[in-house]
């Protein structure tokens, strides 16, 4: 779909401790699967949208089936923005899609990180009400590890070093300055897989030592920076 991409998959997210799971080895010893390294460990940075009331993240501390969350994602050094990505990401419980816009770093500076006027092709027009009214409102960055099974059906994702704090729309520059950020002290893995795996998937998670959680990077920011009340995270 040109610049556009749609994935559906069930996604699982586990909260650690930073200090018991840093590596592969340190995964495969809980799995007991073959487990061996997708990409090279990169820089994650993503800028966050909701409505000036936050009706996004509510619906999801709410415990709502159905959810959106909306994103600017890029990655590298967090003051480098290049080839950024909108990404348009919809749950159903456990269940994911994922949208995804090219869009011009030029034209984002310029339009100071708004959407509503930015130039956005292909845009599903479902979006286009919800994107006029929306605004950054937290930016989020973390060291990623990508991992793969050997039978390629199963991914996990190690996110350490997360760091996260408020969009300054009146200061733009100083939203990627380092030493602004609020530092969180637990890492997160996701394990994610496709619908047709859900039954073999459930009984390799059984062998972490970890609880599952619903809670996301997202609320984690919101709850940590006081922003919204959030009651399911720690």
């Amino acid at each position: 779909m040109s610049d556009q991409e749609n994935i559906k998959r069930y996604e699982r997210k586990f909260i650690v401790n930073k200090f018991f799971i840093n590596s592969l080895g340190d995964l495969i010893s809980f799995l007991k699967i073959n487990l061996k390294e997708q990409y090279k460990e990169r820089r994650v940075n993503s800028i966050y949208y909701d409505t000036h009331d936050y009706k996004l993240g509510k619906k999801t501390i709410d415990g709502l089936s159905d959810r959106t969350k909306i994103r600017i994602r890029y990655y590298g050094k967090l003051k480098d923005i290049i080839y950024p990505r909108l990404e348009i990401k919809n749950k159903t419980g456990l269940v994911g899609e994922k949208l995804i816009y090219e869009i011009d770093n030029k034209s984002l500076y310029e339009k100071k990180f708004s959407l509503a006027n930015l130039k956005i092709n292909n845009l599903n027009i479902d979006y286009f009400e919800l994107i006029k009214n929306i605004e950054p409102k937290v930016i989020i960055s973390y060291t990623r590890n990508y991992f793969i099974s050997s039978c390629n059906k199963y991914r996990f994702t190690l996110d350490k070093e997360i760091i996260f704090r408020s969009f300054e729309k009146n200061n733009i520059e100083n939203n990627f300055s380092n030493n602004s950020y609020y530092r969180f002290n637990k890492s997160i893995i996701e394990f994610k897989y496709n619908i047709s795996n859900e039954n073999t998937a459930s009984r390799l998670t059984q062998n972490l030592p970890f609880r599952l959680t619903s809670s996301s990077k997202y609320l984690t920011a919101l709850k940590h920076l006081g922003l919204v009340i959030v009651w399911k995270i720690f």
